[in-house]
């Protein structure tokens, strides 16, 4: 595994089903990461403006707030619309993966998924965080030698 993806990050989970908050606690302990645990929308969208998680993963059938709310919620505040998000659900038709998209999602997961999927996926967005985090702390950098000098 790259050392990218070695370091720790914050994983938000907004799901009302407590199996799958199991499993990707498990995912995630296992490779070092923290994971913030949400079971609805209004919970999940007040955790992630305080907490700054790395990455979502957003179940879309919930009680109160639907995740397509909530994407659309995280996506238009300036302080979340950058935070990559997984979708997760149990419809996997054409229009549910459009839906998903229209709302903000990075990308999208159908229920029942296995571990590796979840893995990859994870993986995939968490190695694009953190390469973006590294540009950008190697740019200030530059911007600081370059501002000594003139």
């Amino acid at each position: 595994m790259s050392e990218i993806l070695m370091k720790k990050s914050k994983i938000l989970v907004i799901d009302d089903e407590p199996i799958i908050h199991d499993i990707v606690s498990f995912m995630v302990n296992t490779r070092g990461h923290q994971i913030i645990s949400a079971s609805n929308g209004e919970e999940g969208l007040a955790f992630a403006r305080n907490n700054h998680p790395d990455l979502i993963l957003l179940d879309i059938m919930m009680p109160g707030m639907q995740g397509h709310d909530v994407c659309l919620r995280l996506k238009s505040d300036k302080d979340t619309k950058r935070i990559p998000i997984i979708m997760l659900t149990g419809e996997g038709d054409r229009d549910a993966v459009l839906r998903a998209r229209e709302s903000g999602a990075n990308d999208y997961i159908v229920k029942p998924f296995t571990l590796s999927t979840l893995t990859e996926r994870v993986d995939k967005f968490l190695g694009k965080v953190e390469v973006k985090k590294a540009t950008y702390s190697w740019w200030q950098k530059i911007i600081r030698k370059l501002t000594k000098r003139y």
